[in-house]
C-alpha cells in the first residue's frame, strides 16, 4: 500500500494535501488507496500517530527491563487472540521467533485482566513479582494488555462501520449491570488507590518527568499518573492518545463521548472510571436520567432515548465482544443521526475505555 493524500475539504486537516502513510492499524483494517475510511482516521492524526507510536514503544522498547521484548510479542500475540482478531493475531505471532514462549504467571495475568478486568486483585501483582517483574515491568504488561484491548476494538469498529461487521446478530437484549453486589455504581467522586507504590516525583528521572508532563485532562498529576510513569516509553504517547480522543476538537458531541465511556466501564466494572465519566455527563448536559437508567437497568434501561441507546449498544457490544459488532449497529447509529465520523469517535472513545478501565482495574481500586 502507498501513501495517500487527502484533501482538508474531506478530513478538517489544517494542511492542504497531507501525505498520509498507512499505519499498523490502517493495514490490519484492509484499507487501500482512496479508501474514505483512512481519510476519515486522519481526522483524528494525532491520536492515530499516537496509537501507533504506543505499540512501538511497547514491542520495541529501548529499555525491556525484566519484559523482554519477545515475550511482550508473545503474550500480545495471545490477546489478540482472545480478542478474536485474526489479523492482529497475526501481525504479533510475525514478531514472535519459534519456541518463544511466556511465563505461566503472565500468562494467566493477561488471560484474566483480558477478559475480567473486574477480577483483579492486588495478590495478582504479587504472583507477577514472584514470577520476576518489577514495578516497571509490570506497568509495561499493563499497557501491553490495554494496547492490545483499543487496538482489537478500533479494528473492529472500522470494520463494521466500512460495512464488514457480523450479519444477523442477535439484537443486544442489554448489558447487565454486573452481579456483584459490591460494585454500586455512583455519580460521587471517588478516589483510586494504587497497588503499587507510586513513582515519586521529586525523584523522577527526566524521562518519566517528560512523560508525565501531560496529565488525563491537563490536570494535576495524581497518583494514577505516578504508577504509570514506572513505564515512561508508553504513558509518553498514552496521556496524549487519551486527552486526543475524549477531548478532540469538532465531531462528536463531548456528552455521547462521556456517555460511551461510561457504558464501556459499566460494563467491565469500573466504578471508578463510570463515576468520573458519568459525572461529566451530567454536568455537560443537566440530565441524570440516561445514567440513572443505565446503573439501574443496563442499556434496556435506554430504549426512550434514540440516540444514547444507539450508542450505549454499540459500545456495550464493542466492549464486551468486539469481533460480535454487527452492520445494524452502525445502521442504528446513523439513524440516530451520528455521521461516520461521530461513529468513528464513538469507536475511539469505546475503544480508549478498554484502555483506561484495565489499568484502573488491574493497577488498582476505586476507594468510597
Amino acid at each position: 500500500m502507498t501513501s495517500q493524500t487527502i484533501d482538508r475539504a474531506d478530513t478538517g486537516l489544517d494542511a492542504v494535501g497531507a501525505t498520509v502513510t498507512p499505519d499498523l492499524i490502517d493495514r490490519l483494517a484492509g484499507f487501500v488507496d482512496g479508501a474514505p475510511l483512512l481519510a476519515l482516521r486522519v481526522t483524528r492524526a494525532d491520536a492515530r500517530a499516537r496509537a501507533q507510536a504506543a505499540h512501538d514503544a511497547l514491542l520495541f522498547p529501548q529499555r525491556p527491563g525484566r519484559l523482554p521484548a519477545a515475550e511482550r510479542a508473545t503474550l500480545a500475540a495471545r490477546l489478540a487472540e482472545l480478542s478474536g482478531d485474526d489479523a492482529l493475531a497475526a501481525h504479533y505471532r510475525a514478531l514472535v521467533a519459534d519456541g518463544e514462549d511466556a511465563r505461566p504467571a503472565l500468562v494467566a495475568h493477561v488471560d484474566r485482566v483480558a477478559l475480567s478486568p473486574r477480577d483483579s486483585r492486588p495478590e495478582h501483582l504479587r504472583a507477577l513479582e514472584a514470577a520476576g517483574l518489577d514495578a516497571h515491568a509490570i506497568v509495561a504488561l499493563s499497557q501491553l494488555i490495554a494496547l492490545v484491548s483499543f487496538q482489537a476494538r478500533v479494528l473492529a469498529g472500522l470494520r463494521a462501520l466500512d460495512g464488514r461487521g457480523r450479519d444477523g446478530v442477535e439484537p443486544f437484549a442489554g448489558v447487565p449491570v454486573p452481579a456483584d453486589p459490591a460494585i454500586a455504581f455512583t455519580t460521587d467522586t471517588l478516589e483510586w488507590r494504587p497497588w503499587l507504590p507510586p513513582v515519586v516525583l521529586d525523584e523522577a528521572s527526566e524521562e518519566q518527568r517528560r512523560a508525565l508532563a501531560v496529565t488525563p485532562s491537563n490536570t494535576a498529576i495524581g497518583a494514577y499518573s505516578l504508577v504509570l510513569a514506572h513505564e515512561p516509553e508508553s504513558l509518553l504517547h498514552r496521556t496524549p492518545l487519551f486527552n486526543g480522543i475524549l477531548y478532540a476538537p469538532r465531531g462528536l458531541p463531548r456528552s455521547d463521548r462521556e456517555f460511551a465511556s461510561a457504558v464501556e466501564s459499566v460494563v467491565n466494572g469500573c466504578v471508578y472510571c463510570a463515576s468520573v465519566h458519568t459525572r461529566r455527563f451530567v454536568e455537560l448536559t443537566g440530565e441524570r436520567g440516561p445514567v440513572e437508567a443505565l446503573f439501574a437497568h443496563g442499556i434496556v434501561g435506554l430504549s426512550d432515548q434514540p440516540r444514547l441507546s444507539a450508542i450505549a449498544r454499540a459500545a456495550a457490544r464493542l466492549t464486551a465482544t468486539p469481533a460480535a459488532l454487527a452492520n445494524d449497529d452502525v445502521v442504528a447509529l446513523r439513524s440516530a443521526g451520528l455521521s461516520d465520523g461521530d461513529i468513528h469517535d464513538v469507536i475511539l472513545s469505546v475503544a480508549i475505555f478498554a484502555w483506561a478501565n484495565r489499568l484502573m482495574l488491574s493497577l488498582g481500586e476505586a476507594v468510597r
